[in-house]
């Protein structure tokens, strides 16, 4: 009678013993991943900084008032965007170091003689790339977007010291309608009146080519028409006409639509940015720039996820002499290659030479096929 009793201890034993092993297997391979992460994001944010520092130093302490004080600020504003910009890289390369260290061990082929396949040496990297993608988006949204938009008022205005806070205010405005190019050094909008600055106004043909210009020192909307004060005609040849008091514009711009046109998406929050395209589509407007931003806010961040595949080609195969840095260098350029096509397909899309979609989501689709290819390749 006491045989069974131990027959069952011994197989709850093993069945232990089989779970074991791969809570410990995903905590080393995580936190191997995890360091070398932190570790090439922190050097790539100090080496860029530094040098972005050395091209800006001599305009940020130009301004007048200006000390250490100045510095940190502008190390405060532009660290984050390096740290968003290079977090799929540091990913890739982490990945890539992660699988050539246990490859050289020949970790890896112990994991894979004790029965794991390809897909369950690389799920410790996917779930430490998961966390990663949420914290980056995260950061993106709240930290990013706002040292963005604060860091290019401060380079607008020369790195001035204790300069007061942003307004509704657009700067460099440029505006092409049907029978009218627009350029205009500001815009800004206070208690309903909206006001233009430096404004020049080019009257097209048929041909689209300017045969009237137009100088105003200011433009204003007071919610019924615009007004022009001071205002100078040119001819096509230069020549200065009278100059008008004052005078009505006849034009086709909208000021919510002036607004809209104007605004940064990679300085405007999501909430704005949606709201930025539904007015534009209100007025049949382009929306390509801001549809293909909206989209590529999330797919930059889930670009960290096809990393482990572009980088696991650095992770199999026999170890040799050079081989295994040739793996490596396979894999960092094929994460090289999906950032190029990522910056091209975005810049087409922007421009509307193809769908804001396809422009932001096409190369993510394409590199996670490819790199599902070669770890089934590898696996077979």
């Amino acid at each position: 009678m006491t045989p069974a009793p131990r027959k069952k201890r011994r197989s709850h034993k093993r069945r232990g013993a089989t779970r074991q092993p791969t809570g410990v297997f995903v905590q080393y391979v995580g936190r191997m991943f995890a360091t070398r992460f932190i570790g090439l994001l922190i050097f790539f944010i100090v080496i860029l900084q530094m040098l972005d520092l050395l091209n800006n130093s001599t305009e940020i302490y130009a301004a007048e008032g200006a000390d250490w004080r100045s510095m940190a600020k502008y190390i405060s504003l532009r660290a984050p965007q390096i740290a968003s910009q290079f977090t799929p890289f540091a990913a890739l390369l982490g990945a890539v170091a992660t699988l050539s260290a246990l490859n050289q061990r020949s970790e890896i082929t112990i994991m894979r003689s004790a029965g794991m396949s390809a897909q369950r040496v690389l799920w410790p990297i996917f779930v430490a790339c998961g966390l990663v993608v949420a914290a980056h988006f995260t950061f993106h949204e709240t930290v990013v977007v706002r040292a963005t938009k604060e860091l290019t008022y401060w380079e607008a205005n020369d790195y001035q010291v204790d300069l007061p806070p942003q307004t509704d205010t657009r700067t460099g405005v440029q505006v092409a309608l049907d029978n009218e190019f627009i350029d205009a050094a500001s815009a800004g909008r206070a208690n309903g009146v909206v006001r233009l600055d430096g404004l020049i106004v080019y009257r097209l043909d048929a041909e689209g080519l300017a045969d009237a210009v137009e100088e105003a020192r200011s433009a204003v909307h007071d919610g019924a028409a615009w007004t022009l004060r001071n205002v100078r005609s040119l001819s096509v040849t230069g020549e200065p006409g009278r100059l008008i008091d004052e005078k009505t514009w006849e034009t086709e711009l909208d000021p919510d639509i002036l607004f809209a046109m104007t605004l940064k998406p990679d300085r405007t929050a999501l909430p704005d940015l949606m709201k930025q395209i539904g007015e534009l589509r209100r007025n049949e407007a382009d929306a390509s720039d801001e549809m293909t931003s909206l989209f590529a806010r999330f797919s930059k961040p889930l670009s960290t996820l096809i990393m482990p595949l572009l980088g696991a080609i650095a992770g199999y195969g026999v170890m040799r002499s050079g081989a295994q840095l040739l793996r490596a260098a396979m894999g960092a350029a094929l994460g090289f290659g999906y950032f190029v096509a990522e910056n091209l397909l975005i810049a087409l899309g922007k421009l509307g030479a193809i769908p804001p979609v396809i422009g932001a989501f096409f190369p993510l689709a394409i590199f996670t096929i490819f790199g599902v290819v070669i770890l089934l390749a590898m696996e077979n």
